[in-house]
């Protein structure tokens, strides 16, 4: 589907473009996608093989790779099978789309770990507690840096597909907490928007803090714009 339904490649090109040229040695990009397609064919479709491969990274289709079983720590998620690739990563880079989700409310950074998971246990992770659990995933895998491309973002409807915004903002943190209350904020500014509720109200936002995931409040980061740093 076209951005923010799936990435968009020349995004994750230039993130690519962006790794190297702050010290990367090899980038890896991985993903795996919905249990009702080949997540191969699918990042064949978007042309994403080519692109990273021009830009001088390597992509992997983590359903063609090795899955690893690991205790999480939580309590509604216990135990769930991660891809061995990212498990094995030195530093985790997420690059995220930004738009609301019929199943989950959103899914941005907190939700962007279901992409790890060995696409059978995922059947089991949305029969119940489906939120509650994505966070819960969160103590088992981390991101170092997140990167979030919200130039165009869903405020009702998504995965896939949904009613389009176009903010032309990118968001960058190591804070999956406060980057999702951010970019909660931004789909939250267009009226027609699904996610009413105050974005520390969502069961996602609250389990989070609960876990000590990130930032508990506004009061633990600081929002700096392009402007105020000096750079476009």
């Amino acid at each position: 589907d076209p951005p923010p339904g799936s990435s968009d490649p020349d995004f994750v090109r230039a993130v690519i473009q962006l790794l190297y040229r702050h010290g990367a040695g090899k980038v890896l990009v991985g993903d795996s996608s919905t249990v009702l397609r080949s997540s191969h064919t699918i990042l064949e479709n978007l042309g994403m093989y080519q692109v990273v491969a021009d830009a001088g990274a390597e992509l992997l289709s983590f359903d063609d790779g090795e899955w690893v079983e690991v205790e999480t720590g939580g309590t509604y998620l216990r135990r769930v099978a991660l891809a061995e690739a990212g498990l094995q990563a030195d530093k985790i880079v997420y690059v995220c789309c930004v738009k609301t989700h019929n199943l989950a409310d959103f899914t941005m950074s907190l939700k962007l770990a279901m992409g790890f998971v060995r696409p059978r246990d995922r059947i089991g992770m949305h029969v119940r507690r489906l939120k509650e659990k994505l966070v819960d995933l969160n103590l088992a895998i981390a991101p170092d840096l997140i990167i979030m491309d919200g130039r165009r973002c869903f405020i009702s409807g998504g995965p896939s597909t949904g009613e389009l915004r176009e903010p032309n903002l990118v968001l960058a943190s190591g804070d999956r907490i406060a980057i999702d209350v951010e970019a909660l904020k931004v789909i939250q500014s267009y009226p027609e928007n699904d996610l009413k509720a105050d974005p520390w109200e969502l069961p996602m936002i609250r389990r989070a803090v609960e876990l000590g995931l990130g930032a508990a409040s506004e009061a633990d980061y600081r929002v700096v714009t392009g402007e105020e740093s000096g750079e476009i």
